[in-house]
């Protein structure tokens, strides 16, 4: 009677696959059901599916493909202010807005972060179609970012090897007119687009 239970429809059984050991060449089982597993031979950890590999993998470049490899790889983009107020919120919410390709991230962060976003910043984002719910956020908290975006305000980053940092001069319009707001929206879409164009070369 067991065979008919409801719920054996639903039991699979994990399959084997055998991958080979990036480091040392020793072919290691990996079950379906497994997100990685340490090679016997060598210790060195191997993932099941690409994605993964692709992300955390030091010899994934040599495994997939140079061209694999670009197209999956994940980057994560920050755009850095004092403030995390005003510019900064502006330029992640109109990455995110013109950048559907899922293997980049985009956030933004403040060495003194503020308690709100600028009124007149999500007024002109409104503008652009986009309600912006983000949050001012302290430098600290992101993590490591392969691109580090300062709004031109002297903020220091810290030394993170790897890192590129790009260096934009906007002008800052908080305590100004909401024209110069916009002004400011212009100037930052018209990097973030450039800015993409960069990371796809």
């Amino acid at each position: 009677m067991f065979d008919k239970c409801p719920g054996a429809a639903n039991i699979r059984t994990p399959t084997i696959k055998i991958k080979k050991c990036p480091k040392c060449s020793v072919e290691v089982e990996i079950f379906s059901d497994e997100m990685q597993v340490k090679c016997g031979n060598c210790g060195f950890t191997i993932y099941s599916d690409l994605q993964s590999c692709v992300q955390w993998c030091r010899y994934a470049k040599e495994c997939v493909g140079e061209e694999t490899y670009r197209k999956l790889k994940k980057k994560k983009i920050a755009f850095l202010c004092v403030e995390n107020s005003c510019r900064s919120q502006v330029a992640e919410a109109l990455a995110k807005k013109l950048c559907n390709r899922p293997n980049l991230e985009f956030v933004s962060a403040g060495t003194h972060p503020a308690s709100e976003v600028d009124p007149k910043a999500l007024e002109v984002l409104r503008k652009e179609n986009i309600t912006w719910t983000g949050k001012p956020t302290n430098l600290s908290e992101i993590g490591q970012v392969d691109v580090a975006v300062t709004m031109g305000c002297e903020v220091v980053c810290p030394a993170i090897p790897g890192t590129k940092i790009v260096n934009w001069d906007i002008p800052d319009p908080k305590g100004k007119g909401i024209e110069e707001y916009h002004k400011t929206l212009n100037i930052i879409k018209e990097k973030v687009v450039e800015l993409l164009k960069e990371i796809e070369e």
